[in-house]
């Protein structure tokens, strides 16, 4: 376990409920997950915590008031310490504070005599003394001024009011001058208060002497009275008065009953008139509701409560139990109206703050995030059943198959736009909803800390479902699915166009989650599934190049489109080139880039950059198989020997003129009258071709777009176009080479002829000039093709001929002594004389074959027979010049 955080820093260091502080110190977690308890003045405050690094979290102050610590608790080192506190402050409502109770906007008029007003307000004077009040900044500590003045306030309003309290919360860094200078403005405004009270005094002086008058003329009536009537007249005024009792009810018996109903009446009437508030509250009631302005109710009704709440008058008991009956009707409306989505995030915040208002029973806040939670998950799941049934309806109409899959891709693209809308939107809502519960603006009594991990748990199960959703939108069902139909025939535009549209409208969602300041967990799933969904872009794009690669052999028309340094070419290898750079190139302009907080697409060493290779290796070996396939296996794999003597009857000029006839005819014709011995040559160039430029231009083309090289896939394709050109080879020679070697040894004992001792050999045997005719006619068959290539193909045939001619001449019969010296001067000189032939295109095994072949006949030791030998090389050569140039032509090293 790793050491525990410590907090060594805050910015801000106070503030009131949802203040943003930044946590500074050391230890405090190794990554997001990591991070699993904050606590700032016993408030947890883990939901609306980011991590920013080991040395920095940023998070939202909670309902706490007083001082307290920072605790920070993580996995790797558990809880830690802190050596700095936050204060949290609770703001006082004022006039320009929003607030859901009245507050009155000006100070009360002042009442003569000292009396205090009868409903008093919140309302406090700027400062009594006529001096500006100092900054928070500035502030003497209040605990300091609780230890001063333990049983005293600063609030001028209270009873216990210390001025010395007052002083030094507001005034504590102000110089003596200005408290003197506000002392005396104080005593001028006490002043003037007395001074207002003798004014009125002034104004009322004929009242108040006729006050005095009536004052001394009862003084005097009372003095008189008493001299009457003595000090006690009240048995004798009882008495007086119980007399006039009798005598009046006997005489106004029948007027006294109607003057007490009539008091009755008119008691019952000011009783209406002094509270008509009341008995009109009911119907004000019902039309403040009608009118929808329940703040009216809300008002009236909290007035009614404090003046008769606790009244013991029947009506007013009765009317009482009527309000309420109609409020609780209110409150169950206002309830399911706050329920009932969609609704906007004002309205439903107005009517949580009405339900608490009315002491609603139970978390209206908390309902209201629960309704708008299950509200995005069925609205998501609505957005997914319409597109679904578009999709169906689509598929179930008949006739319109063409239009069904262009269709089709579209219906994806506006799924995937709605999802992302109604999950931003939703969230935009949601979020803010429940980080004003949280922060204690909404609720009716502090939140319970499993509710923190219930949001949360909330947030993620949405977003995991949106995730789900666009996977199922986008992802799933291979190159079809979210790509707009690319199984389906739709062009690189189309496609293009559609994947970026979708990768938009996923950025824009995830871009509207980040400026929530949602936690990490629920946006790295958003991120996944846009990483994801570039991943399979990049897929399908390549999936489409391979599919194109892998139909080349349909568009294969075996027409020469360029002679090159590496023989006649068709238009494969360009196409190759062609669909690779258009597959990375959509790669380059859709997916490559990255958005605001998504990881790069092609890491070293990451899953997409081995995907990436990987295909890049299938699609240049799906061209090697097309060339294999269009090269070796055909109906037409008979060739074409016309220009070999395989007609042991045919003379030598007919051969000859035979051999160059095939020759001419090899490189003549359309594309679609070729022999197979010239579509597997021209399959040799194209792959000799690709193997040298194609493959390095493709290699290129992965740089320029900002790819990571496929250094093993142009390598492996390499190896299979090196072996496809030696099967290639292989197969050419095969049948072409082994009929030519097959005539040569019927040609050369044609007619069993035997060399005659008195005879002079002045020339080889006509199967020497068969075998240079037959070698010139596939030279000039492969020149036709592969060009300076060529050799390759009659380097293998000449080594095959020596071989031959080795194997002959080990199996040639001893002569007589007097046949000895003429045969082998024979075979030496058609050995020598197809050396000097083919001396271009020996090799070093072929070289070993003659050298074995003359090795093992007698050396010349007349000097007649060296010099006529000379003669017969100098005729042959002056008499083949034509031929020899011909054989010998184009020899550049490939």
């Amino acid at each position: 376990m790793g050491p525990p955080p410590v907090v060594t820093g805050i910015s801000p260091k106070e503030g009131p409920p949802g203040t943003r502080v930044t946590i500074r110190g050391e230890f405090l977690g190794i990554s997001a997950t990591d991070l699993i308890g904050l606590k700032i003045c016993g408030c947890d405050c883990l939901l609306s915590a980011e991590w920013k690094s080991k040395n920095k979290i940023v998070a939202r102050s909670g309902p706490c008031k007083g001082r307290g610590d920072i605790i920070v608790t993580t996995k790797s080192g558990g809880e830690g310490t802190s050596t700095v506190q936050f204060r949290g402050y609770h703001e006082s409502v004022g006039p320009m504070k929003e607030s859901a109770v009245w507050v009155e906007e000006a100070a009360p008029p002042s009442v003569p005599w000292g009396r205090r007003p009868m409903s008093p307000t919140a309302y406090t004077p700027p400062d009594p003394l006529g001096l500006s009040t100092e900054g928070d900044d500035c502030k003497f500590p209040e605990e300091e001024l609780h230890e001063l003045f333990p049983d005293g306030s600063g609030k001028l309003s209270d009873e216990n009011f210390q001025p010395g309290w007052y002083l030094l919360e507001h005034h504590s860094n102000t110089s003596y001058e200005d408290l003197k200078a506000g002392m005396i403005f104080l005593q001028r405004k006490v002043e003037g208060q007395k001074e207002g009270q003798l004014s009125f005094l002034k104004a009322n002086t004929g009242a108040v002497m006729d006050q005095l008058d009536r004052l001394v003329l009862l003084k005097n009536m009372y003095e008189e009275d008493h001299r009457k009537n003595g000090r006690e007249p009240l048995p004798s005024l009882q008495s007086a008065i119980e007399e006039s009792i009798s005598l009046a009810d006997s005489l106004f018996s029948e007027i006294l009953s109607r003057k007490e109903n009539a008091d009755n009446t008119r008691e019952a009437l000011s009783l209406l008139t002094r509270h008509k508030f009341l008995f009109q509250l009911p119907s004000s009631i019902d039309k403040n509701i009608k009118k929808k302005e329940y703040d009216l109710v809300v008002n009236d009704y909290t007035r009614a409560k404090n003046l008769f709440g606790n009244t013991d008058v029947k009506l007013f008991q009765k009317i009482l139990a009527e309000i309420d009956k109609k409020i609780e009707e209110l409150k169950e409306n206002l309830y399911n109206r706050m329920k009932t989505m969609p609704i906007n995030v004002q309205e439903q915040t107005k009517y949580i703050r009405l339900l608490i208002s009315l002491n609603w029973e139970g978390d209206a806040a908390w309902t209201a995030i629960l309704s708008r939670k299950d509200y995005l998950m069925a609205l998501m799941n609505k957005v997914k059943d319409h597109f679904k049934q578009k999709e169906e309806q689509e598929s179930n109409e008949k006739g319109r198959r063409r239009a069904r899959e262009c269709d089709w891709g579209a219906w994806r693209a506006a799924w995937c736009g709605a999802a992302c809308g109604a999950l931003a939107a939703e969230l935009h809502a949601l979020w803010p909803l429940a980080r004003r519960y949280f922060a204690g603006d909404l609720a009716g009594e502090p939140a319970a800390p499993q509710r923190h991990a219930d949001l949360k748990e909330m947030i993620i199960a949405a977003v995991e479902s949106f995730s789900e959703q666009m996977r199922a939108c986008l992802l799933v069902g291979g190159a079809g699915s979210g790509a707009g139909g690319a199984a389906g025939g739709a062009g690189a535009d189309v496609l293009r166009a559609r994947l970026v549209a979708n990768l938009r409208h996923l950025r824009d969602a995830y871009d509207s989650l980040l400026k929530l300041d949602l936690p990490s967990q629920p946006l790295s799933i958003v991120e996944k599934v846009i990483f994801d969904y570039r991943v399979h872009g990049m897929t399908v794009f390549l999936q489409r190049a391979h599919k194109r690669v892998k139909s080349l052999a349909e568009k294969e028309t075996w027409k020469i489109e360029e002679f090159s340094d590496y023989g006649a070419i068709t238009n494969l290898p360009h196409l190759l080139e062609t669909y690779m750079n258009e597959a990375l190139s959509s790669i380059h302009k859709c997916v490559l880039n990255s958005g605001r907080r998504e990881n790069p697409l092609l890491n070293e060493g990451s899953e997409p950059s081995a995907a990436l290779q990987r295909h890049t290796q299938q699609i240049l070996l799906a061209y090697v198989t097309v060339l294999r396939e269009l090269a070796l296996h055909h109906e037409d794999q008979d060739f074409n020997n016309t220009s070999l003597s395989v007609a042991l009857d045919q003379r030598l000029d007919e051969s000859c003129a035979g051999g160059a006839g095939g020759g001419a005819a090899g490189g003549a014709g359309g594309g679609g009258a070729r022999s197979w011995q010239q579509r597997l040559l021209i399959a040799g160039a194209n792959a000799h071709y690709t193997r040298r430029l194609t493959l390095n231009n493709i290699l290129e083309a992965f740089h320029t777009y900002g790819l990571p090289k496929p250094t093993q896939a142009i390598q492996t394709t390499k190896d299979a176009l090196s072996t496809l050109e030696s099967s290639i080879a292989e197969t050419y020679l095969e049948h072409k080479g082994d009929p030519l070697v097959g005539t040569i040894e019927p040609s050369m004992y044609m007619g069993r002829h035997q060399t005659d001792a008195e005879a002079l050999v002045d020339d080889a045997r006509p199967y020497v000039y068969e075998i240079i005719n037959n070698l010139i006619a596939v030279h000039a068959e492969v020149d036709s093709v592969c060009g300076a290539a060529s050799t390759r193909y009659v380097r293998d045939i000449c080594e095959t001929v020596c071989e031959e001619l080795a194997r002959l001449a080990a199996c040639a019969p001893r002569h007589a002594a007097a046949h000895a010296a003429p045969a082998a001067f024979q075979a030496r000189l058609e050995y020598t004389l197809l050396r000097i032939a083919v001396a271009e295109h020996l090799t070093r095994k072929a070289e070993n074959y003659l050298m074995e072949a003359l090795a093992g006949l007698p050396p010349l030791e007349n000097e007649e027979d060296k010099k006529r030998m000379d003669n017969i090389i100098q005729g042959f050569k002056k008499r083949m010049e034509l031929q020899l140039a011909s054989l010998n032509c184009n020899m550049e090293t490939v």
